[in-house]
């Protein structure tokens, strides 16, 4: 399953703004607009900023997901699951029911990616024991990557779990409290189907 359609991908203009460049990439998944500027991406950095209050002046997943919900195209919630098989049954799920992109929380909380589809054995939305083999995947700072944590694959790639790994790793308490335990943490579309995860 894949929600991406050509013309959704959008690159960060600066290196900051990854948060920006994901949030354009959602609404272009979940609404009839294409949003693709700078003015765009800077204006809803801003908006992730402004909702953050960071100490450092960023864009953290606590605005990141504020700005989904202040937007209308949620509800989203911030989860941290401890085990990533778990949390990748998790986002599948909630993509199947709601038709709506996941956000990972990347590089140990300093990154962000839009998980834009999957493949599975097994359907996640009826089966709690279905298994995520692929994860389809937009990092927008793609086609730079990073000389720490790799290089950015292609808009829309379906990645293996132990690929994804390699950069979608458990967050720690790091500097910012972000209300939620250590874990892997993604920015998590919910539905009235049920009841969301743990944080």
């Amino acid at each position: 399953m894949s929600l991406y359609r050509k013309g959704d991908y959008v690159s960060q203009y600066t290196l900051e703004w990854c948060v920006g460049a994901s949030l354009q990439m959602t609404l272009n998944m979940t609404t009839d607009e294409t949003r693709t500027s700078r003015a765009s991406q800077r204006q809803l950095w801003q908006m992730a900023q402004a909702r953050s209050n960071s100490p450092f002046g960023g864009a953290n997943p606590r605005g990141w997901t504020a700005t989904l919900n202040d937007l209308g195209i949620g509800p989203y919630v911030l989860v941290s699951i401890p085990d990533l098989d778990e949390a990748l049954r998790v986002a599948a799920t909630a993509i199947r029911r709601t038709k709506r992109p996941v956000g990972l929380v990347m590089w140990r909380g300093r990154h962000a990616w839009v998980m834009s589809g999957f493949e599975s054995v097994g359907d996640p939305a009826s089966d709690p024991d279905a298994t995520i083999t692929g994860v389809r995947v937009l990092d927008p700072l793609y086609p730079r990557g990073s000389t720490v944590w790799g290089r950015s694959p292609k808009p829309d790639s379906l990645v293996t779990p132990e690929t994804l790994a390699k950069q979608f790793v458990v967050r720690d308490r790091g500097r910012v409290d972000l209300g939620v335990p250590p874990g892997y943490l993604m920015v998590l579309p919910t539905d009235a189907s049920g009841p969301a995860p743990a944080a």
